[in-house]
């Protein structure tokens, strides 16, 4: 008799090996001689049947369902039968099979009541809209909740472990336990005790990491930190995707465990009962929901800060003072003139406000020329200086050295040159922030950089006021 029962056990585990594998036919020759050769077996006539039905074609349905009802014939309450077979009725098209359809929901009532909240009856509920009941859990919140369910109850990550190995290896026919221990041998592998705390408390993780986002999202306006920062957003993503590969590799490894008949172990010690897995709480959705809007939320107001800082910009009073180094303002110089004459168009069509000084001892020999607007200008780029230099210079000038200069406590950019006029010297340096542009033209008496970048900020600073300005002498 136990010769017998080897065989048959022998020739299963070569069909549902071919079967995994994908050799269909194989399996089903397997399956068929050693029915044929040793008489009926439920999981025989399972492994012919869904050989038939991984086919996918109508002829191997029809084929599916004669073995099962075969089976049936031979084992009226197998389990695994009753519920393949219901799985096939109520997949079947309504049109095409109608008879084999109405089936569906009689045989999946019936494994409901032989084993209810079985893997079986779970497996069956996910299949048909006339199974009455909640939709079952997802393998992965299943396997989330058994592995947190023996954590909390075993306590020590190793015992938990051999103990699930153990009662799987009792019972290889149970695929939620195969899946537990598969889970639990992988969390306790070392290096895996963030992966084990996401498992014990996920709603508390999901809690830290939602308060992590929102509070990024919202420091990088806060404290002016560069928008890039908030790609730390994702510094969690990396070991979430581990966690989820971890526990998707552990459900593989179960799937595609040998068959094997059971094992003659006895049972762990007080290893915990599996209990049904519940549908998620009200707790889990509310934090769910709070999660997701305070995040959705914290990057819409960090988006909304972060443009308005952007696009804010300093509004200034000009005011510029009566004497600048020495040299008195020339209102009524012609050079005043010409040059109001060539910026003002040019910054007719961008809404500055503009502004033109001439200082010098003579109002037809200036030694200092300034021009300038204010406005919105936050969107130019640094090459805007080097366009408002060539504009502004005279034509055919030439060009010595360039350099970047402080701007100064105004801020923004400053760009400095020499070059020759009608072959006199000359220095321009031309600033550009946010809500200001302008340049400063003077004499080159042979001044060092730093020297030459200085006198263009104090007229820069002279003429520019955050606030109400006067004129003085500075």
């Amino acid at each position: 008799m136990q010769a017998e029962y080897e065989e048959v056990m022998s020739a299963y585990g070569e069909a549902e090996g071919n079967l995994r594998a994908g050799r269909f036919a194989e399996a089903r020759r397997v399956a068929r001689r050693a029915l044929a050769e040793e008489g009926p077996d439920a999981r025989l006539f399972l492994v012919v049947g869904r050989a038939h039905a991984a086919e996918n074609e109508d002829d191997h349905d029809d084929r599916a369902e004669a073995a099962y009802r075969e089976g049936l014939d031979a084992f009226p309450d197998d389990l695994d039968l009753l519920a393949a077979y219901a799985e096939l009725c109520l997949a079947s098209d309504y049109m095409d099979r109608p008879a084999r359809h109405r089936r569906g929901p009689e045989l999946a009532r019936r494994v409901s009541e032989l084993a209810p909240g079985s893997p079986q009856a779970l497996r069956v509920e996910r299949r048909g809209p006339g199974v009455r009941g909640p939709k079952p859990p997802s393998a992965s919140r299943t396997q989330l909740h058994d592995a947190r369910h023996v954590l909390a109850a075993v306590g020590d990550p190793a015992t938990a472990a051999a103990r699930a190995r153990t009662q799987a290896q009792a019972r290889p026919e149970d695929d939620r336990l195969a899946v537990l221990a598969e889970t639990l041998t992988a969390l306790d592998r070392p290096g895996r005790a963030p992966a084990r705390w996401v498992v014990r408390a996920p709603l508390r993780t999901a809690l830290l990491r939602g308060a992590w986002c929102v509070a990024l999202l919202l420091a990088v306006p806060a404290l002016h930190l560069s928008a890039w920062t908030r790609l730390a957003v994702f510094v969690f993503l990396p070991a979430s995707l581990a966690v989820n590969a971890l526990l998707r590799r552990a459900r593989d490894r179960a799937a595609a465990r040998p068959p094997a008949p059971p094992a003659d172990i006895p049972a762990a010690p007080a290893f915990p009962a599996l209990p049904p897995v519940p549908g998620y709480s009200r707790r889990e959705l509310t934090a769910g929901i709070a999660i997701l809007a305070g995040v959705v939320a914290a990057a819409a107001v960090s988006g909304i800060w972060s443009y308005r800082q952007y696009a804010a910009y300093p509004h200034y009073t000009v005011s510029a003072p009566d004497r600048l180094q020495g040299l008195a303002r020339q209102d009524t110089s012609p050079a005043r003139v010409r040059i109001e004459n060539v910026i003002d168009p040019i910054m007719a069509g961008n809404g500055g406000r503009t502004f033109t000084y001439v200082y010098g001892p003579d109002p037809d020999r200036p030694a200092l020329m300034l021009w300038g607007a204010t406005g919105d200008f936050h969107d130019a780029t640094a090459d805007t200086l080097s366009s408002i230099q060539q504009v502004a210079g005279a034509a055919g000038y030439v060009v010595h050295t360039t350099w970047t200069a402080d701007p100064g406590r105004l801020g923004g950019s400053m760009r400095c040159m020499t070059y020759d006029v009608a072959n006199s010297p000359m220095v321009n340096c031309t600033w550009l922030d946010k809500g200001s542009l302008g340049s400063v033209y003077f004499a080159d008496e042979g001044r060092p950089r730093e020297a030459a970048a200085a006198l263009a900020r104090s007229a820069r600073e002279g003429v520019l006021h955050l606030g109400s300005g006067s004129g003085s002498e500075i």
